[in-house]
C-alpha cells in the first residue's frame, strides 16, 4: 500500500490567478492541487487519473459548463462519490438549488468568501 496519503483536489477554474492562489493555499495544507481550466479538461482528468478526493468546480468555464461537468461526474459509477464543491459567482437561488440537486456537496459564492474559508470548507471533505 502506498504510504503517500496526500489528498488530491481537482480545481476546475478558468481564472488562472484564482486557481493558482487556491493551489498555493492547498499546498501549504499538504494537499496536492491539480488545475484544469475548462470542463472538457476536467472530464479528461477523471478519465486518466485516480478520482480526486475533492473537486472545486466553477460553473462559468469554457468548453463544458460546470453543471455539465457535475452531471457527468455524478452519473459515472467510478466518480460519483467524489465530493464536489461548486465555487461560482452565480448566486441566484435557482443555480444554488440546481447545484445541490445535482449532487454538489456545497455551493459557495466566490465573492462572499475568502480563500481561507474555502480551504477550511474543503478540508471537511478531505
Amino acid at each position: 500500500m502506498a504510504t503517500d496519503d496526500k489528498k488530491t483536489i481537482l480545481i476546475v477554474e478558468d481564472d488562472l490567478f484564482v486557481s493558482r492562489a487556491y493551489a498555493i493555499k492547498f499546498s501549504k495544507e499538504n494537499v496536492d492541487a491539480q488545475l484544469v481550466t475548462d470542463g472538457e479538461a476536467a472530464i479528461e482528468y477523471f478519465k486518466k487519473n485516480k478520482t480526486p478526493d475533492l473537486v472545486l468546480l466553477d460553473l462559468m468555464i469554457p468548453k463544458k459548463s460546470g453543471f455539465d461537468v457535475l452531471k457527468e461526474i455524478k452519473s459515472n459509477e467510478q466518480w460519483k462519490n467524489a465530493p464536489v464543491i461548486i465555487l461560482s459567482n452565480l448566486g441566484q437561488e435557482s443555480d444554488i438549488k440546481k447545484g445541490k440537486e445535482m449532487g454538489a456537496a456545497e455551493y459557495i459564492i466566490k465573492s462572499d468568501v475568502d480563500i481561507e474559508e474555502i480551504v477550511a470548507k474543503a478540508k471537511k471533505y478531505l
